[in-house]
C-alpha cells in the first residue's frame, strides 16, 4: 500500500483504543479482539483495506465516558497483517504499523466502533546509517533496562542484538517510552533520526535512575 492510498485510509480511519495500549511506529501489536464492536470493525477492515490504529487513551478517561473517551491526537497507523478467527467470533491480530496520523475529528457514529478523519504524516528523513549508529549504542546499553522491564530479559536481548540495528530504536521504542507525553511525542516526530534519539535518551535516563536506585540501597 502506497503513501497516497494510506492517506485515503486516513480519511476513514477506524480507531479501536484499549486502556494501556498503544500501537507504535516500527513495533508490531498482538491483540486479543473480543468486544462486539470491535470484532465489528476487525471484520470491516479484513473485507477492505485492513487498516486501523490503536490511539491512547487521555489520562484519566479510561473507565466510563460512555465508551467514548477522549483519544490523543498522534497515532501509528497499522495494517492487519495476521489474523485469526475463533469459533466464538472472537479474534486473534497482529497490527504492522505502516505509517503515523493525526486525529483531526471524530466522524458522526455510523458504526459501533468510532471512526475519525486524520491527517497522514510524512517522514523528513530516512538515514538509516545514523539510525544505525544509534542502535548499536544502545543495544551495548540496554541489558539493565530490560532487566527493569520484565520478561525473560536475556531473550530480549539476544533478539535485539540479531536485529539490523536501524530497527533497534523502533523495537525498543514501546518498552522504555512509558509515559503518554513521551509517546505522542515519538509518534508526532517526523525524523526517524531524532526519534531514534528519543529512545536513546530513554535508556540513558532509565540507567542513571537505576544507579540512583541502587546507590540508595
Amino acid at each position: 500500500m502506497d503513501r497516497t492510498e494510506i492517506a485515503r485510509t486516513c480519511e476513514t480511519l477506524r480507531v479501536f483504543p484499549l486502556p494501556g495500549t498503544v500501537l507504535m511506529p516500527g513495533a508490531p501489536l498482538p491483540l486479543h479482539v473480543f468486544e462486539p464492536r470491535y470484532r465489528q470493525l476487525v471484520a470491516d477492515a479484513l473485507e477492505g483495506d485492513g487498516i486501523l490504529c490503536v490511539p491512547q487513551i487521555a489520562e484519566g478517561q479510561e473507565e466510563g465516558h460512555l465508551g467514548r473517551p477522549e483519544l490523543l491526537p498522534y497515532v501509528a497507523v497499522g495494517r492487519i497483517a495476521l489474523h485469526h478467527l475463533l469459533p466464538d467470533g472472537r479474534y486473534n491480530i497482529l497490527v504492522q504499523p505502516i505509517g503515523r496520523a493525526r486525529l483531526r475529528h471524530e466522524l458522526p457514529a455510523e458504526t459501533p466502533y468510532r471512526r475519525f478523519v486524520a491527517d497522514f504524516l510524512d517522514d523528513t528523513d530516512d538515514d538509516d546509517a545514523r539510525t544505525a549508529l544509534i542502535g548499536r549504542r544502545v543495544v551495548g546499553l540496554v541489558a539493565p533496562v530490560l532487566a527493569m522491564v520484565g520478561g525473560d530479559a536475556h531473550k530480549l536481548q539476544k533478539a535485539l542484538s540479531s536485529m539490523e540495528p536501524e530497527r533497534v530504536p523502533q523495537a525498543l521504542a514501546p518498552l522504555v517510552l512509558r509515559e503518554a507525553a513521551e509517546r505522542q511525542a515519538y509518534i508526532a516526530e517526523n525524523s526517524a533520526v531524532r526519534r531514534a534519539v528519543m529512545v536513546e535518551s530513554a535508556v540513558l535516563t532509565h540507567i542513571a535512575e537505576r544507579r540512583g536506585v541502587a546507590a540508595e540501597a
